[in-house]
């Protein structure tokens, strides 16, 4: 039995929403698509796109799961490795599979506006970057390598304590 179909979303048009229950951690499906290079803006016009490097992304095939993964302030789902979508938490049969966008996300540029409604919106998605080191912290498991690789997911304060650890040891 699949585990997702593609119905309509509360969020924006369609989405995926689960066919069965799934447990925390567990896998709902692999991001997949072309491997895409974009420069000077022009994956804006992709906005489905997940961002596996410095300027590449993948984009979604036609009727693919990503074509109709949506945002959430409070997502259901996130980002582990390069393009895998696992669960944060346990989810129910007909709950909406959605990811925080800043898990994948890094051109400073990027914004967009959020319609998802959750009680913690934040109105305006932007690039991982931006998000509150609270955050940060919270999703570093479900975050993508793309962003871990980059240590971006490293408070200021975690990166001058480990720093003055190394010295430390050091000596």
């Amino acid at each position: 039995m699949k585990k997702y179909k593609i119905e309509k979303s509360t969020i924006h048009a369609k989405g995926v929403i689960l066919a069965k229950n799934i447990e925390k951690d567990e896998t709902i499906f692999v991001f997949r698509g072309k491997e895409v290079l974009y420069t000077g803006g022009a994956w804006q016009r992709k906005p489905n796109c997940l961002q596996v490097g410095y300027v590449r992304w993948i984009d979604p095939a036609p009727n693919s799961a990503g074509r109709f993964l949506n945002h959430s302030c409070s997502p259901t789902a996130g980002v582990r490795g390069k393009n895998t979508i696992v669960a944060i938490r346990d989810l129910q049969k007909g709950e909406e599979v959605t990811i925080d966008y800043a898990l994948s996300e890094t051109y400073p540029m990027w914004h967009m506006r959020c319609r998802c409604k959750s009680s913690n919106c934040r109105k305006f998605v932007k690039p991982y970057q931006d998000l509150s080191d609270q955050r940060k912290y919270a999703y570093r498991p479900y975050t993508s390598k793309y962003i871990l690789d980059m240590k971006l997911d490293v408070s200021w304060k975690e990166y001058l304590q480990k720093k003055s650890e190394k010295r430390q040891s050091r000596q």
